[in-house]
């Protein structure tokens, strides 16, 4: 095997590392997650949201999801832990009912909370019950799986290229 064939295959196996490891160092495990506290509270009020287990370093949109109504609040960015915590000031002119935290990134992460209509304010039940309900997403073994051939797909096209560009080479210097 020649030297630059090594060379090449040495290049691919790093490239094929450095574009993959980051996609297994965070997998959004069992670990992350987001807290609201306190957990029910008068609208109008401040509550603490906070994530933990998160990628570092990474922008998190943080929405407020309730009965017809969606409440974006300016995104935080985790500290190098994967962690971040923001005081929040909730609208005090939103209806009773349960509401929803999302912290979107790389995925969405929930948590739920109760809000109680500020004084003068009534108790508007949901128009909407699926305006609540929040997806989220988390890698599945297919899709990694799916990732893992294509990576070697690509690795391999690539070897092939670097032999038939060193047949080539070494026709042409005949």
């Amino acid at each position: 095997m020649s030297s630059r064939l090594l060379r090449a295959a040495v290049a691919s196996v790093v490239l094929v590392f450095v574009l993959v490891l980051p996609a297994f160092a965070h997998s959004g495990g069992e670990a992350s997650g987001i807290s609201v506290e306190p957990a029910d509270f008068t609208a109008g009020e401040t509550v603490v949201l906070a994530g933990t287990g998160l990628e570092p370093n990474s922008n998190r949109q943080i929405n407020l999801v309730g009965p017809d109504v969606v409440v974006p609040f300016p995104a935080v960015t985790t500290d190098a832990d994967g962690m971040f915590a923001v005081t929040l000031t909730i609208p005090d002119h939103l209806p009773s009912g349960t509401y929803t935290f999302q912290a979107i990134g790389d995925e969405v992460l929930t948590t739920e909370c109760t809000i109680t209509a500020a004084s003068g304010l009534f108790a508007a039940e949901p128009k909407n019950d699926s305006a609540a309900l929040v997806t989220a997403h988390s890698r599945s073994s297919v899709e990694i799986g799916i990732v893992g051939i294509l990576v070697g797909v690509a690795t391999g096209l690539g070897l092939l290229l670097v032999v038939r560009a060193e047949r080539v080479g070494r026709l042409g210097q005949s």
